[in-house]
């Protein structure tokens, strides 16, 4: 069953806010002639109490200006793809198939804007850099929305490398995702951000309800 908190997180950042333009944004630098990116990750939640709850494993696709492939491999197969304007659910161990409209002004809010480099992040974050944290730059981003689902986003990178990306949601649970083998500006198949609906599954087309 699809699960809202770990899509916003696909779809993975002092005290005094300091601006991008007061201090070395390794964000704005990453996004430097960014057109797409491949990475390899790793994602575990943990509890309030730092408890492990899940641990899954896949690889995120990324390419300008809002489509992504977001592929959980182990321990269960789900992938969440659009291309900017179908986003496609499918939970390949339920043979389930969720169809919606990809809402930009939606998709905007969430973390997955971040590492899509939203232009419109300034309006819907506060942006605080934290500096140097063991070997990794820092930013914390905290939502202006008050309803939104998570209390903050870090991401850390590695010089100019996404790193990793660490939220803290509304119950005080935190989802961690760990980069690997991260590449930017390589050809990917625009094939990847389309989905072709399997033989044998349940589909449910949230478009033709959003119409009805």
């Amino acid at each position: 069953m699809f699960n809202y908190k770990l899509f916003s997180v696909i779809l993975i950042l002092s005290s005094t806010l300091i601006s991008a333009e007061e201090l070395f944004d390794p964000l704005k630098e990453f996004f430097k002639e960014f057109e797409t990116l491949y990475a390899d990750f790793t994602q575990t939640l943990l509890n309030e109490d730092g408890e492990l709850l899940e641990r899954t494993t896949g690889t995120l696709y990324l390419q300008q200006p809002n489509m992504f492939n977001w592929h959980y491999k182990e321990p269960y197969i789900q992938k969440i793809i659009t291309n900017g304007e179908v986003l496609w659910i499918f939970d390949e161990d339920l043979e389930q198939l969720t169809i919606r409209n990809f809402e930009s002004d939606v998709m905007e809010k969430t973390p997955a804007a971040i590492i899509l480099g939203n232009s419109k992040l300034e309006k819907h974050f506060i942006h605080r850099g934290l500096g140097k944290i063991e070997g990794f730059d820092w930013l914390e981003l905290t939502p202006r929305d008050l309803d939104a689902h998570y209390k903050n986003i870090r991401i850390g990178f590695d010089a100019k490398k996404l790193g990793m990306m660490i939220i803290t949601d509304n119950l005080d649970q935190t989802i961690r995702i760990d980069f690997n083998d991260v590449n930017k500006n390589i050809k990917i198949p625009i094939g990847l951000f389309d989905l072709k609906i399997p033989a044998n599954v349940d589909v449910i087309d949230e478009r033709l309800i959003e119409n009805y």
